[in-house]
């Protein structure tokens, strides 16, 4: 599992970044949204199609994608506004 890009978000919102992820060989994901909740927590959630989820993810794995996805987005020199 690993993240192929991250993109940083404007200020200001909840949403910390978006991201693109690769879980295996045979699997990716896209534009994934990565957000601060209000107890201090980063959050992932998948992009909206026809107004609803796209996906869902279990609080473990979650809690595994968001930390693999902060620890990218920490990555990041201070003035990226691009991929990584």
């Amino acid at each position: 599992m690993k993240i192929l890009s991250i993109r940083q978000s404007p200020p200001g919102g909840s949403t910390l970044a978006r991201f693109d992820l690769e879980l295996n060989d045979h699997l990716r994901l896209y534009n994934l949204a990565l957000r601060q909740r209000g107890e201090g927590r980063c959050w992932t959630v998948a992009p909206n199609a026809f107004h609803e989820r796209t996906a869902a993810f279990g609080e473990q794995f979650n809690r595994a994608i968001s930390d693999l996805a902060l620890a990218a987005l920490m990555e990041l020199p201070a003035d990226a506004s691009t991929n990584a």
